[in-house]
This record gives C-alpha cells, structure tokens and sequence, in this order.
C-alpha cells in the first residue's frame, strides 16, 4: 500500500462516516454544526495539534540563518498553546480547523507529487480544496457559521450534502483500493 493509497484511505473513510452520520442522524449534526464556531473544547483541541504540528514541521525545514532558534520551539510551543487558548478564544475552533486543513494538505501534496499514477490529480485537488477551506476558515472563522447555516437550512439538504459527501468517501476508498496501491 502506497502513501497516497493510505492517505486516500483515510479520507475516503473520514467522509463516508460523516455523510453516513449527515443522513442517519441529522437533527445531530445539525445540532453539531451549530454549535461547532463557539465550542471551547474541540477548538482547544484542534488548536494544539496545530501548533504542535506546525512546530514539527517547522523543525524539519531549513530556515538558514534562523536554525539556531530550532532549538527553542520545544519550550516556546506549550507556551504558544497557552496563549492561543487563553486570548485567542473567539471562534476559535473554526480558525483551528482552518489551520488543520492547511497542515494536513501539506503532506498529501507531498506523497502525491511522487504517485505514478494520472488519478493522483484527485488527491491533489481535493487538497487544494482543504487549502482554501482552511485559509478561509482560518481568516473568516464566520463563514464555518454562513455555510452551516445553507447546509443545515433544511433536513432533506443536510441529508443531500450528507449523499454527497458518502459517495466522494466511497469514491476515495475505491481510488485507493484500486488505483494508488
């Protein structure tokens, strides 16, 4: 199994749970959507895996003339948490999953840069997609708000957006199944 192929796999799976959960349960979801812009946890959450990784990240490049001050991420990083968690707290688990999508779209640019495959577009795409979505997120955290609200503005739309969103998690699977391996 590739790279590509795993990471395929893991999204595929990702959504297909989610769109199954949009039609199975969405007065749920709904609730969840809702509630997500101004949760305190889930933003606490979200924004501490981001500065961890982004400090990973940030250990693994070369920074020139600024490499010496590698060494400080280590203890400037819990402090980073604290301080985006305690004055950043203002719709923050949108900015934070904003900065996740940006994270996450790095490395699955960079194992489908290497796939043989023509089908690796798809990948590449969708992560562009997870570009903009998070630099808006991240930017306007109120527009997570503006498009829950069209998402969830009715069942039988949340449910459409759910279909939707299983059958580009089934398509996932099936490209990683099939084609990336």
């Amino acid at each position: 199994m590739s790279g590509l192929s795993a990471v395929t796999l893991a999204a595929g799976i990702v959504a297909l749970l989610a769109g199954a959960a949009m039609i199975a349960k969405p007065q749920m979801m709904r609730s969840w959507m809702e509630r997500f812009p101004r949760s305190i946890w889930p933003g606490r959450i979200l924004a501490a895996i981001d500065l961890i990784w982004a400090a990973y990240a940030l250990s693994l490049m070369h920074l020139g003339m600024f490499d010496a001050w590698k060494v400080h991420l280590w203890w400037l990083t819990p402090i980073a948490v604290f301080l985006c968690i305690k004055y950043l707290d203002e719709l923050l688990s949108p900015r934070a999953l904003g900065g996740f999508f940006l994270l996450l779209a790095g490395p699955v640019l960079y194992v489908t840069r290497w796939h043989e495959s023509e089908w690796r577009v798809v990948m590449a795409a969708i992560s562009y997609i997870w570009i903009l979505t998070g630099l808006l997120f991240l930017l306007s955290p109120w527009w997570f708000r503006r498009i829950a609200l069209v998402v969830c503005k009715t069942t039988g739309r949340l449910k459409a957006a759910g279909a939707v969103k299983a059958i580009t998690g089934i398509a996932l699977i099936l490209l990683a199944v099939f084609v990336y391996t």
